[in-house]
């Protein structure tokens, strides 16, 4: 279990989904957040939820960068 690594499309894309979560949670306590943010980042985290999930599925490890 957790045998296989990621591949480098996977870890970048595995990078970029937690960066646009990070940076949508930290727009959410500004001044400047746009109206549908709630719905951003709800749909964010469900994209890294099921990317992370796909990958498990696989048995992939991705312990080392969550």
């Amino acid at each position: 279990m957790g045998d296989q690594n990621l591949s480098m499309f996977q870890s970048a894309h595995l990078r970029w989904l937690k960066r646009q979560v990070d940076n949508l949670q930290d727009l959410r306590y500004t001044r400047h957040a746009p109206k549908d943010l709630e719905i951003q980042l709800f749909c964010a985290r469900e994209e890294l939820d099921n990317f992370v999930n796909e990958l498990r599925q696989k048995d992939i490890s991705i312990r080392k960068l969550l």
